[in-house]
């Protein structure tokens, strides 16, 4: 039997602040609205403090309440934890793992990932939220997620690294374009072709933005987005190309959909591809095994991107 020694009251609390309203809790729930409500004011009785700003159209939280709710996060974390590792001790293999990851990730590493836990851990339930770096950090440090995976995480004491290797950028492009088969180019040669490119807010523009700002000045790219999943299937159109690592690609590039073409400039410093946890909780049975298969995983699906690269697709 699961544990339920999470306060009823921080269900409903979190559940407003999600929905934005008790009616819409309540609907959600399946609990009376009037019940909700009595919770939450026996909470902001407790805490001395309105834990929401009510308003006409629904609530918001209050920084009181902000701080209430990352709580509760963390109390609904550890509550999974704890009934995984007394599985444990039972002689039962089960829990629940909380995994951050990127959205180019979503269909290459992760879904063999799924599908290794699955059959070697059959107890074992993942949890998995598509996020951005910085937010996977913090998630970690929060302890809402048991390991992170993302690209160019900062050095950091309070993270153990489980698996880390670097990433060298490259021109990403579709059968017909002119670097298709391509071994290398310089980044000044790149520049000459339509440009498809990550919104700002992600890793790798934000590097380039950085560190070659002229790459999109004065010609903006053609296309900007913050979907990989969209700019991939444009860069197979064999139209545009896109400067970026092979793990962003690898499902493609092992499908031979995509080309990866090295760029050779010296300056051009690689990103990196880690796998963390938080180095001051003692991680689970469940994340330990997980922690384990996706470190394999990654391996695995880098040398085989490796392998086709001293083999480019004709």
């Amino acid at each position: 039997m699961p544990l339920h020694i999470y306060p009823r009251a921080l269900q409903y609390l979190e559940a407003v602040a999600r929905l934005g309203s008790i009616q819409a809790a309540s609907r959600a729930l399946g609990i009376a609205a009037s019940a909700i409500d009595r919770q939450i004011i026996g909470l902001e009785e407790e805490c001395e403090v309105p834990l929401f700003d009510r308003h006409p159209r629904g609530m918001r939280l209050t920084a009181a309440g902000e701080a209430v709710v990352l709580m509760a996060r963390r109390w609904r974390a550890d509550q999974d934890r704890l009934s995984g590792e007394l599985r444990q001790m039972r002689g039962m293999e089960h829990g629940t793992v909380r995994l951050a990851a990127m959205d180019s990730l979503s269909n290459s590493v992760l879904p063999r990932l799924m599908q290794a836990v699955s059959a070697a851990h059959p107890g074992i339930n993942l949890s998995v939220d598509i996020v951005t770096p910085q937010q996977a950090a913090r998630e970690l440090d929060q302890a809402t997620v048991d390991l992170a995976l993302a690209f160019n995480l900062a050095a950091d004491k309070t993270r153990h690294v489980l698996w880390s290797t670097p990433l060298p950028f490259g021109c990403v492009v579709g059968r017909g374009h002119d670097l298709w088969g391509a071994r290398s180019v310089s980044l000044k040669d790149a520049a000459h072709h339509p440009i498809a490119a990550q919104s700002e807010i992600l890793p790798v523009r934000a590097y380039l933005e950085r560190r070659y700002g002229w790459l999109f000045n004065p010609v903006k790219p053609v296309l900007v987005t913050n979907s990989q999943q969209l700019l991939k299937q444009v860069l197979a159109q064999g139209e545009l190309m896109a400067i970026t690592s092979q793990m962003d690609v690898a499902a493609e590039l092992l499908a031979g959909e995509l080309c990866f073409v090295a760029i050779h400039d010296t300056g051009l410093k690689p990103q990196s591809l880690s796998l963390v946890v938080d180095a001051r909780r003692p991680l689970s049975h469940a994340a330990r095994k997980v922690g384990e298969l996706q470190s394999s995983l990654l391996a695995d699906t880098l040398a085989r991107l490796q392998a086709i690269a001293t083999h480019p697709a004709p």
